[in-house]
């Protein structure tokens, strides 16, 4: 058997039944209208010597249809969080095909097992090519005598051009990108003037600051049906985070079990715990570390520990960050701590979000992103914003940007 995965930000598998009949006038079909679960089954009979060919669609689509990929609500959407992250981490040669890419799989709406027995004969091949042309897919294959564009599992454009591979390989220079306005999130009318207002003040800031705008970008969740990490939860995390930057700077494993032990820092990530058990730390996992001074910064700022958090043009400040979560007594920092309201979070992430997008789309372009604005400084402080106020409900390690 022969088979791959086609992906499609499209809703139209009676297209795909009907491609499959005219390119098979005299194979017996049968197909299954289970509504956002369908198949297909076709068989082609040998004849006296020959063998019989059978190809096999199955279908499912997203519970909700969208163009983005914010909310984990059935299994379509959870399998494509899943691919997000598969893409994520591979060393593509490529990284604006890559960050495109990732774009168009979050847009997915809708998956395609696509069996052929016993192998993609010339007939069901030409049914594949013309499927994903017409519905603009990406399809998902291993290596086989059909899928030959890699050694390994890959991912190919609607002309079945390799668009990544699991080492890194491209072989297209740009891939096709579209979104249908129907499933864009509704009108305007359909949020409240809470959420409208908030958007309008990100939009004013990032024009005032000259960064690019996408006012296609849907409205944050009510403050009343956002819910935050406990105060507990937030500490826990700044103290943890505090250490994981100390290793990215330099301090030992042996220096940091002081600070561990008089803070009682247990709330690690597998992740995390990995940091502190190298001894030495590769150029990889000192620059997470280090990086984790933002995300800090962040938490810090919710914690009403440090003002205002500064424009993301430059990094924050180390020194002061360090010194406000390390120097007081545990006792005495939990008395400091008080939460800012959901309503302050939301403004900071509404304008963070926005911001990231920005940096996203000069990213993919190859372009400088407007604002002075420092795109990995932006990057933590979305990444710690998200966390903070649950966003998918993920944990820390797993944390989404999207945008």
């Amino acid at each position: 058997m022969e088979n791959c995965t086609i992906y499609s930000h499209q809703i139209n598998f009676e297209r795909v039944i009907e491609i499959v009949k005219q390119q098979l006038p005299k194979a017996s079909i049968e197909h299954k209208d289970g509504g956002k679960q369908k198949s297909l089954v076709a068989v082609l009979k040998g004849g006296l010597f020959g063998k019989k060919k059978t190809l096999t669609i199955n279908y499912r689509e997203r519970a909700n249809p969208s163009y983005k990929l914010d909310q984990i609500e059935c299994g379509l959407t959870q399998n494509l969080a899943g691919m997000v992250g598969f893409i994520q981490n591979i060393p593509a040669q490529n990284p604006s095909v890559q960050n495109k890419f990732i774009i168009k799989v979050m847009a997915a709406n809708t998956e395609m097992p696509f069996m052929a027995e016993p192998a993609i004969t010339p007939e069901f091949g030409g049914i594949l090519q013309q499927i994903v042309k017409e519905l603009e897919a990406f399809t998902f294959a291993p290596s086989s005598s059909f899928f030959n564009r890699s050694a390994g599992q890959h991912f190919l454009d609607e002309s079945l051009k390799l668009i990544l591979d699991d080492r890194g390989n491209s072989k297209v220079a740009d891939i096709n990108v579209k979104v249908d306005a129907k499933y864009h999130d509704g009108p305007a009318s359909d949020y409240t003037q809470e959420q409208l207002d908030r958007k309008s003040s990100s939009e004013s800031f990032l024009e005032n600051k000259q960064i690019k705008l996408n006012k296609n970008l849907p409205c944050l969740p009510l403050s009343a049906n956002t819910q935050l990490r406990t105060k507990k939860e937030v500490i826990e995390r700044a103290y943890a985070l505090m250490i994981i930057a100390l290793r990215g700077e330099g301090v030992s494993s042996e220096d940091v079990k002081r600070p561990i032990a008089e803070k009682n820092i247990t709330a690690f990530t597998a992740k995390e715990q990995s940091i502190l058990q190298n001894s030495i730390l590769n150029d990889q996992e000192k620059t997470y570390a280090t990086w984790r001074y933002e995300s800090l910064y962040t938490l810090l700022w919710a914690l009403n520990v440090l003002p205002d958090l500064k424009y993301p043009s430059e990094i924050c400040d180390v020194p002061a960050v360090v010194s406000a979560i390390i120097k007081p007594s545990i006792e005495a920092f939990y008395e400091t701590c008080q939460l800012k309201t959901n309503d302050e979070i939301l403004e900071e992430l509404d304008k963070t979000y926005r911001m990231n997008w920005a940096c996203v789309d000069a990213r993919i372009k190859g372009e400088i992103v407007g604002g002075n604005i420092n795109p990995s400084v932006v990057y933590e402080r979305h990444y710690a914003l998200n966390w903070l106020t649950n966003y998918q409900n993920q944990a820390w390690d797993d944390v989404k940007t999207n945008t």
